[in-house]
């Protein structure tokens, strides 16, 4: 009988309760931090696109240039010298850095860091507006994650 009270009183208490209790107010500092680190984020991926091009065009004529080094310093079957498998290995970790898929990846981070950040700032304008409609809240919350 003891162990049946809390499974009692829970249930008399939810049954006590409103159908839709209301939603604690948005912690609007949080969220104001939030939005300026995402934007923060965003502005910093956005400077390093913007170098990744030229990176990756100065590996790929590195490459590019790989063959006809190596016919001069190594004509026929010599082996070539130590130093060129270093040249062509440090252009290859760059494209891998700045190359063409590492822009898109990049590229498709900053947009999601952009897009988080201007929703962050169209939630924060309509909490500051006033109070949203009942049963909204939860719905502007979800749209947000």
């Amino acid at each position: 009988m003891a162990a049946s009270l809390p499974q009692a009183a829970l249930t008399l208490a939810q049954q006590a309760t409103t159908a839709e209790p209301t939603s604690e107010a948005p912690d609007i500092a949080a969220l104001r931090e939030h939005q300026r680190a995402c934007q923060h984020r965003a502005e910093q991926m956005a400077l390093e696109l913007s170098r990744m091009p030229e990176r990756a065009t100065w590996a790929r004529r590195r490459l590019a240039a790989l063959p006809t080094l190596t016919a001069v310093l190594a004509p026929g079957k010599a082996t070539p010298p130590s130093w060129l498998n270093e040249f062509a290995e440090e252009a290859r970790t760059e494209l891998v850095r700045s190359g063409s898929t590492a822009q898109a990846l990049l590229q498709a981070r900053q947009a999601a860091f952009a897009a988080e950040a201007a929703e962050l700032v169209r939630l924060l304008a309509a909490y500051e507006a006033g109070p949203p409609a009942k049963g909204t809240a939860g719905k502007a919350t979800l749209s947000a994650s």
